[in-house]
Order: structure tokens, then sequence, then C-alpha cells
């Protein structure tokens, strides 16, 4: 599953908008990778 996949997928489970989907999705890798990374947010 690419990234657009899962944007699809969530707006369509959640019932938000593709732009509101990605922005989600976006925070979220971000805020995973920042600490695996060892950097403190």
């Amino acid at each position: 599953m690419n990234r657009q996949e899962l944007v699809d997928a969530v707006a369509a489970k959640t019932g938000a908008s593709n732009a509101a989907a990605g922005e989600v999705i976006d925070a979220f890798i971000g805020a995973v990778m920042v600490p695996s990374r060892g950097v403190t947010p």
C-alpha cells in the first residue's frame, strides 16, 4: 500500500476528506519518525 492508497482508505473509513486524511497521515508519520531517529520534539 502506498501513501495515496492509505490516505484513500482512511478517508473512506472516517468520512474525512482526502486532504484532511493526508494531513493526519503526514502528522502521524512525522511523529513516529522523529523518535525513531533519537530526536525529541
